[in-house]
């Protein structure tokens, strides 16, 4: 399941994940790709265990979690890892699946990425988060502050960068439900059960999806 988060953080602080990201120097993001990989991903990078990333890591996880959507289709259990991307004129990233165990040295699974944009979508051209689908591919360029979430098995790419620069923030979580498909199952279940509460007459049911919601969860949650 592909979610949008609109406003996930508030301007303070993209002024400070900005002034914080503006520290230091941008590296070859290619120093975190497998081989594989080499030649699809061209962009630049603040890496997870660049010190400055355990302030930048701080502001985007309490933002996550106070985020109800973002913890509803993650049940977030760890963060796997954290960066800034940035893309420049001609940079992209090929279609590729995410990395599914990270860190080092105690390995994480990512289940859940994220995409914290920091740039409006008019200050460049291309850039866009593209999801391989069915149909085609489902395009995403979303306003700063807001972010998209996926599941971490989902083939994606960055289209090419033709003007101005794309700065993002792009995370990894493990999730304490290991499978996309229950997670979303979850998600679902969990809206079904806002819409009901305070509607006269749907006790029941709401009794009923409610038996289902924490059955499911301890059926397939791994803490």
């Amino acid at each position: 399941m592909i979610l949008t988060l609109p406003e996930l953080i508030t301007p303070d602080e993209l002024a400070l994940i900005k002034r914080l990201a503006g520290t230091v120097a941008f590296t070859d993001g290619k120093a975190t790709t497998g081989e594989l990989l080499q030649k699809a991903k061209n962009n630049q990078q603040i890496p997870w265990n660049h010190p400055v990333m355990k302030e930048i890591s701080a502001v985007v996880m309490q933002a996550l979690g106070r985020c109800d959507a973002f913890m509803g289709i993650a049940h977030p259990r760890r963060l796997a890892a954290m960066l800034v991307s940035r893309y420049q004129p001609g940079m992209a990233y090929g279609l590729h699946v995410d990395a599914p165990i990270m860190g080092e040295p105690n390995h994480v699974r990512s289940d859940v990425s994220f995409t914290l944009f920091l740039n409006e979508p008019d200050a460049y051209q291309g850039g866009e988060l593209a999801f391989e689908t069915g149909s085609g591919e489902s395009a995403y360029k979303l306003p700063a502050r807001s972010a998209i979430c996926y599941p971490t098995g989902q083939l994606h790419r960055v289209r090419p960068v033709e003007q101005g620069e794309r700065l993002a923030v792009v995370g990894w979580v493990q999730s304490l439900v290991r499978e996309p498909a229950v997670r979303e199952m979850l998600y679902d279940l969990s809206e079904a059960r806002e819409h009901l509460i305070g509607k006269e007459g749907t006790q029941r049911a709401l009794d009923l999806i409610n038996k289902s919601y924490f059955n499911l969860l301890r059926r397939h949650a791994e803490p």
